[in-house]
């Protein structure tokens, strides 16, 4: 993003999003992109009140964490 105003021109930098993988209390996981755990965690419960609203209160808060690349490979084997 550049702000410009008459005198000087500033650049601020965009933080990059990560991959947060979390866990459903009963079982089940998934993942969201954000730039923090805060911004994840609401995220996700901005997508399953949409999705399905019986599973916002199964999103356990105190999951979130960065995937690791070795993480999403297990995770993801699952499906292979």
């Amino acid at each position: 993003m550049i702000k410009t105003n008459q005198t000087t021109t500033e650049t601020k930098a965009v933080k990059p999003n990560k991959e947060y993988t979390y866990n459903f209390i009963g079982g089940g996981w998934n993942s969201e992109f954000a730039q923090n755990k805060r911004e994840a965690y609401k995220k996700a419960c901005q997508r399953w009140e949409k999705e399905s609203p019986d599973y916002v209160a199964k999103v356990d808060k105190k999951s979130f964490r960065i995937a690791s690349e070795a993480e999403m490979k297990n995770l993801l084997s699952m499906f292979w």
